[in-house]
């Protein structure tokens, strides 16, 4: 790693633009990680999650989705689904792109069927969230169930609380 390329670099107007752009989003993420999704007990769900992540029966597949999210998961907070829906939605429609021929023909119209391919991309990445969501949900209630050994943490949840938490 050459230093000095870096620090000729940061003497750029627009670097210096771009990297506290990206450090801006890693402060916002790492602070939105902290607020907790709204459940109708706080208490059992902080309760669940130190049973859930310091027993030894954790499943793998919970330490990974922590670690991928940025510990979102063990805080359960706002940010757990993360990138994750846009970065699936953008997948998605690159192989869309190719396997239907109207993408693929929108895609080579130049910027215009960039932006409507994008534009796509992103409206995609909504219902991906939601199930993404309600699945997030599903397992830590499945988790605090078997691992956490407290009962239903979604119980005597209305359907504005779910709507809330999703």
């Amino acid at each position: 790693m050459n230093w000095k390329i870096i620090l000729r670099s940061l003497g750029h107007q627009d670097m210096r633009k771009r990297l506290l752009a990206v450090l801006g989003i890693l402060i916002v993420f790492r602070v939105l990680a902290h607020i907790p999704v709204p459940l109708s007990s706080p208490e059992t769900l902080q309760q669940v999650l130190q049973n859930l992540f310091n027993s030894a029966n954790t499943p793998q597949l919970l330490s990974f989705i922590n670690i991928i999210s940025g510990g979102a998961l063990a805080n359960f907070s706002i940010m757990i689904a993360g990138l994750g829906p846009y970065i699936n939605a953008s997948i998605i429609m690159q192989l869309l792109t190719k396997a239907i021929p109207q993408l693929e023909a929108m895609r080579k119209e130049g910027e215009f069927g960039q932006k409507k391919i994008n534009q796509y991309t992103r409206l995609l990445t909504l219902p991906l969230a939601i199930i993404q969501s309600i699945g997030s949900i599903y397992l830590i209630r499945q988790a605090a169930q078997s691992v956490g050994g407290i009962g239903d943490i979604t119980a005597n949840t209305s359907l504005m609380q779910w709507v809330l938490m999703v």
